[in-house]
């Protein structure tokens, strides 16, 4: 239901638009770095079960902040591929001390447009990478890293010059596991920001438009 009205937020934000093809953010032949934050709803149900039958009482915050950090290039009007960098932090509420985790992923992937006007597209991607997570309770801290995978769609405008405006849902899938409490903590989830591309080109191609067609 939450991915439903999520994709239903971005179809609001599309112009009236005919059906002439047109270039969208980015273009063939450009760098990209884009600059997000958000919240992250994070499905808690085998975690926060093994917790309560061991007689403990927990609580968890809906939504968890995240930033992250990408940087791409398209070397093809369809394909755009990026690294990418995140932060989060998540809290728990728990009977004989609170628990907080901190994820710090990497993750590679790329994303395709899906419809595209002049000035702005809808994009859908994915990849795969990892995701190094620290849990921390009662001042003992536990490592615990894991791969991770994700799936995204989303939403790129033009704004002016180089920048544009970019509303993403990615959905990830990563676990981290701690022994303390018997169980492994969801540090994936649903996660829902909004942000800034700056698309450039390249200092040597400056000067040298692309080609129609190309």
């Amino acid at each position: 239901m939450r991915r439903t009205r999520s994709l239903a937020a971005l179809l609001l934000l599309l112009p009236v638009a005919g059906a002439v093809r047109a270039e969208g953010v980015p273009e063939k032949g450009e760098g990209t770095i884009a600059l997000l934050g958000g919240a992250r709803l994070i499905p808690q149900h085998g975690f926060l079960s093994t917790v309560r039958q061991d007689g403990r009482s927990i609580s968890q915050q809906q939504f968890q902040p995240q930033g992250s950090l990408f940087l791409g290039f398209m070397p093809d009007e369809d394909l755009h591929v990026t690294i990418g960098l995140g932060y989060g932090l998540d809290k728990y509420q728990i009977s004989g001390g609170d628990l907080s985790v901190t994820s710090f992923t990497i993750l590679l992937g790329a994303d395709t447009p899906l419809f595209r006007g002049k000035g702005w597209e809808i994009f859908g991607g994915g990849g795969l990478g990892y995701s190094l997570n620290t849990l921390s309770r009662n001042g003992t801290n536990t490592e615990s890293n894991s791969t991770a995978g994700y799936l995204a769609l989303g939403f790129r405008r033009q704004l002016a010059g180089l920048v544009a405006l970019v509303i993403e849902d990615r959905y990830t899938v990563a676990s981290a596991s701690y022994p303390p409490l018997n169980s492994s903590v969801n540090v994936g989830g649903n996660l829902v920001s909004v942000g800034l591309l700056f698309h450039f080109l390249s200092p040597e191609d400056k000067g040298h438009p692309h080609a129609p067609g190309e």
